[in-house]
């Protein structure tokens, strides 16, 4: 015997209305495939979600600002209401959508104007209007206005608002915005804030992720599933970290390229890498009973090249630790494999037990501020004496490297240029020398940025700047005769 799925009232109203800003709030409901991401898209003026031919793409509700005429909404995309699934991820696809619904002021349910009417349709309006939420229909696919006579008995479902859309080529767009906004109860709007730090999470499929977002959050936010390739579309959430307003990000699993399968998998992982830029600081989480593999070494050097700051998460610690690993030996050995590392914290968790979760968005703050820090000029000076007091700075050719001045040109990360007597060839060794003395001075080691020096020769070259030997000093001055100009005659 089927059972309809029960809806999760703690999750979805506080994720709806805890991002809504105090604005209105819209909910695209249907069954799977109807074309609700790609309205959804249309309407927040982004790709933000994940649009395929594969039915249930879309698990984890999508939350977007949108204007029109005007009038400022939120608008929220969920997973297809299929309110028989058996799936444990399409379950909880359902649960999320029916809290969403029960967050909205307006819900618009979407029809795939090909296929008319369905049972399911009428079952997923008959769930919404139990929850007494004013409700328009969307009656989508319709590309020709000779379609629009096989979809008319949409009418008969006794909506207060039908409208014929091609959500694909954008047809009938501005009617369904027209519709929307006349239902949509007055909200007074609140400025959107702008978190304090953009944190994400990455790394390769089921290693644990959305489970530490839902730890992280105090309730089930991403749908958690044994098998991998649960998380789609990024999944955000906003949380209060010892006063910090924080932006957390749930990111697909991102494998090697030749392991991704479909285009389905191509977005997800393109959606992941889109997620790195738009965060601050990357919370890099590696399955432990594995160890530190070559794809998250990728993944690794991925975030460095982007310039952002990162911590090393190592989730599942509980069942590596009765395998007999030890988190000294741990850390000796992924450091000694991958020196470039060494600058990111490294959390031992399980999502499972709770154990280390508190740690992580500490380590992402401290992570975020060394990324935005900013040194006097004064100071870095300092530094600079004391290095080359402690290791005279090495020959570059035939010539000694001058170390004349430093001073930072940019943070976030914290860029550091060197005017120095020469540019290039200085000695990799040398350079990691510096940095980490840098680093030391200024504590930023094992905070987790990157610290960027740039070496830039001084205004005049070295040979300039040295005095001619005496035999070439005639020949020096007559060649500087010659460039002066008429008048320009030193007394």
């Amino acid at each position: 015997m089927t059972t309809r799925t029960k809806t999760n009232p703690a999750a979805g109203p506080s994720l709806v209305a805890s991002n809504a800003g105090g604005l209105p709030v819209v909910v695209l409901v249907g069954r799977a495939n109807v074309g609700k991401s790609t309205i959804f898209n249309r309407i927040a003026g982004r790709g933000r979600a994940i649009v395929s031919a594969i039915a249930g793409t879309t698990r984890d509700v999508n939350l977007a600002r949108a204007t029109h005429e005007d009038h400022e909404f939120v608008i929220a995309d969920s997973g297809g209401l299929e309110l028989y699934a058996r799936e444990p991820a399409t379950e909880r696809a359902v649960e999320e959508a029916l809290a969403a619904v029960a967050a909205a002021d307006l819900v618009v349910l979407v029809i795939d104007g090909r296929a008319g009417i369905t049972t399911g349709d009428r079952e997923a309006l008959a769930l919404i209007r139990e929850t007494g939420r004013p409700v328009i229909a969307a009656v989508n696919k319709v590309d020709h206005a000779n379609q629009e006579a096989s979809a008319a008995e949409a009418y008969a479902l006794g909506l207060a608002s039908v409208t014929f859309i091609s959500a694909a080529h954008g047809l009938g767009m501005g009617d369904l915005l027209d519709a929307i906004v006349a239902q949509m109860p007055p909200r007074e709007a609140v400025a959107e804030h702008r978190p304090d730090l953009r944190v994400a999470l990455i790394g390769r499929p089921n290693v644990g992720k959305s489970s530490i977002l839902n730890r992280l959050a105090g309730y089930d936010r991403a749908i958690v599933d044994d098998r991998p390739g649960t998380t789609r579309d990024p999944v955000d959430v906003r949380l209060d970290a010892g006063g910090r307003d924080v932006l957390l990000i749930d990111t697909a699993g991102i494998r090697r390229p030749p392991k991704v399968e479909g285009d389905l998998e191509h977005h997800s992982v393109g959606r992941a890498i889109e997620v790195i830029r738009r965060a601050e600081v990357l919370v890099l989480v590696i399955d432990a009973t594995e160890g530190i593999t070559d794809q998250d070494v990728r993944l690794a050097r991925l975030v460095e090249s982007n310039d952002r700051a990162m911590v090393v998460v190592c989730n599942k610690w509980d069942a590596a630790a009765k395998t007999g690993k030890r988190v000294p030996i741990f850390v000796r050995d992924a450091y000694h494999r991958h020196p470039f590392l060494e600058f990111a914290a490294m959390i031992f968790t399980s999502a499972i037990t709770g154990d280390g979760v508190d740690d992580i968005l500490p380590a992402a703050a401290r992570a975020g501020d060394g990324w935005h820090s900013a040194f006097q000029t004064a100071q870095l000076n300092r530094i600079l004496a004391e290095t080359i007091d402690a290791q005279d700075p090495p020959l570059v050719g035939r010539r000694r490297l001058k170390m004349m001045y430093v001073t930072q040109t940019g943070s976030a990360p914290p860029r550091l240029v060197f005017f120095t007597n020469v540019e290039r060839d200085i000695p990799a060794h040398y350079i990691r020398f510096l940095e980490g003395r840098f680093r030391a001075a200024l504590r930023l080691d094992g905070v987790g940025t990157p610290l960027r020096l740039e070496f830039r020769r001084t205004g005049r070259s070295w040979v300039e700047s040295r005095p001619p030997p005496a035999a070439a000093a005639p020949r020096v001055r007559a060649a500087r005769a010659k460039l002066r100009r008429p008048g320009d005659a030193r007394h």
